[in-house]
């Protein structure tokens, strides 16, 4: 099994500004192989170099800087996988729990995912936006039976 840095053309000079091994929070290598439905998470796979991974763990661990362990659950969903503990999947479904309100990085790990198992937000922004009309859909509804009660009335 490959992991992240045993490619010759990925090196330890390419990591992001400001990342070394001396981090507080450490370095973390991205899974490479493993787990049901769907192959690696494309850190050595060719797909990916060794800077998008580590560039992509700097912004976990900026993001949540005041939240340490939201950054150690997801190294711990990495090491899952890695693991074979959970597949890609479950890995799907635990990153957009996890990254809850930051579209940013939930959007930003899809290019670790395989093809037809990315990340999608617009299935919970056109649900968002059903919920809504049929809020006001209700809200319509109701006010058409309060003048028709109040038309009644007045006969």
């Amino acid at each position: 099994m490959k992991k992240l840095g045993d490619d010759d053309s990925s090196s330890q000079s390419q990591l992001p500004s400001g990342s070394s091994s001396g981090d507080s929070y450490g370095q973390s290598q991205v899974p490479a192989s493993g787990g049901a439905g769907g192959g690696d998470l494309g850190c050595t796979a060719g797909k990916l170099t060794t800077y998008e991974c580590l560039s992509y763990l700097k912004d976990v661990k900026e993001t949540f800087q005041d939240q340490r362990e939201k950054y150690d659950m997801f190294l711990e969903v990495l090491k899952d996988f890695k693991a074979q503990r959970t597949d890609t999947v479950g890995v799907r479904a635990r990153v957009k729990e996890l990254f809850e309100g930051h579209n940013n990085l939930i959007s930003g790990f899809n290019i670790f995912l395989p093809k037809g198992y990315e990340i999608t937000l617009e299935d919970d922004e056109a649900a968002l936006q059903k919920k809504v009309e049929l809020e006001g859909a209700i809200k319509f509804v109701n006010k058409i039976k309060v003048k028709i009660l109040f038309c009644s009335v007045e006969f």
